[in-house]
């Protein structure tokens, strides 16, 4: 049954549909089982044991993004969030995880990693890279740690974010490795996916694979991996995500930056902003670059809307969550910039993949590649 801890906020919703304001998915589909407001209601009923978990229950709470707008805006400070994750894996537990996300969390069981692939393979990025070092990257001892995440490893569309960060930590003579093919899916889809039971392993392991490298810091160009290294993994290490070490950087001169004169758009991911509590530190890395121009999108912040690409909908349902993406695309255009920079891999997907099918004269890139770019000018 549902934690007492998740049942209690139930009885804190008033029903005053605020939530429906903000919730991607309920106005993309306009029926109220889909917002949560709807949502909360049946995982109330549920706990009463009015109703039973269905395959059709299990499609309702799966069409989320778990990113966290619903409880921002609630008035009566109900952890939306915390519910709807509570309900997936109720769900997982009674009939299983969703047949769509099958596929992938059966990747990380054997491969660890969610794109079938051998998990040897993850630094195959760096094959990209002009004058590797003998090291690749790869050292027996290092101060910081840089885990690149299966997103950026795997997918060609980002593996310009590790090629990035690796130049910048180099240019700043930060003392760092990666763990190549030792460093495993952070777990964070299993959360989604409602198992996060089965996440013992992976966490463990990745512990292990850092604390041997006698490591104190590390660094996360994927906020969903920063995010679960903070709130599952129980460490006493540094955890930064690349926008606060990179700005870190800038601050102590170890960085500089030349001119870029173009006018940009900046969207917030949800795991690095609204549930990472993150804003300044990507703003304040954008601002360091002179001649930069920075203009704000009407929702940004912790109202900024989730790209389409949050809490595994991608794989659960992809029409879906490309019509969430078109929505934030015209959002984006509205601002008349020509070029988006976000600080997250999935969001890049996302909404790069949209640019392309629709051929939307737009620029999607991660700051990194705008750091880069920079410190070429510097």
């Amino acid at each position: 049954m549902i934690p007492n801890n998740i049942a209690d906020e139930f009885e804190q919703c008033i029903k005053c549909g605020l939530c429906l304001a903000t919730c991607p998915i309920g106005k993309e589909l306009f029926l109220e089982k889909y917002t949560p407001r709807g949502k909360i209601q049946l995982a109330k009923r549920y706990a009463a044991g009015d109703l039973e978990i269905s395959e059709h229950y299990r499609d309702i709470f799966a069409k989320c993004l778990l990113c966290g707008a619903c409880s921002v805006t609630c008035p009566s400070g109900v952890k939306l969030t915390d519910v709807l994750v509570g309900m997936r894996e109720e769900i997982v537990g009674k009939g299983g995880i969703h047949p769509n996300l099958e596929p992938a969390m059966q990747s990380l069981v054997v491969n660890y990693n969610i794109s079938d692939e051998e998990n040897s393979e993850r630094a195959d990025w760096r094959d990209d890279i002009n004058n590797l070092p003998d090291h690749m990257y790869e050292k027996e001892r290092a101060e910081v740690v840089y885990f690149v995440g299966c997103v950026s490893s795997f997918f060609p569309m980002v593996q310009s974010i590790p090629q990035n960060m690796v130049r910048i930590l180099e240019a700043a003579d930060v003392d760092f490795t990666i763990l190549a093919g030792e460093e495993w899916c952070c777990g964070f889809p299993l959360i989604g996916a409602g198992a996060p039971e089965k996440m013992g392993e992976l966490i463990e392991h990745n512990i292990e694979q850092v604390k041997g490298l006698g490591a104190s810091k590390m660094v996360f160009s994927c906020p969903s991996c920063c995010r679960t290294w903070k709130e599952y993994y129980n460490t006493d290490l540094e955890l930064f995500h690349s926008t606060q070490f990179i700005q870190r950087l800038i601050k102590d001169g170890a960085v500089s930056l030349g001119e870029l004169h173009e006018t940009v758009t900046y969207h917030d991911p949800c795991d690095l902003g609204r549930n990472g509590g993150v804003f300044g530190a990507p703003r304040e890395v954008l601002g360091s670059i002179p001649g930069l121009t920075l203009v704000e999108l009407e929702n940004n912040r912790a109202q900024s809307i989730c790209c389409g690409g949050g809490g595994n909908l991608e794989m659960a349902d992809s029409g879906l969550s490309g019509s969430v993406a078109r929505n934030k695309l015209e959002e984006i255009e509205r601002t008349g910039a020509k070029t988006l920079v976000t600080s997250c891999q999935q969001c890049i997907r996302t909404i790069k993949g949209k640019v392309r099918r629709e051929k939307v004269d737009l620029d999607v890139l991660d700051i990194t590649d705008l750091v880069v770019r920079a410190m070429s000018d510097a």
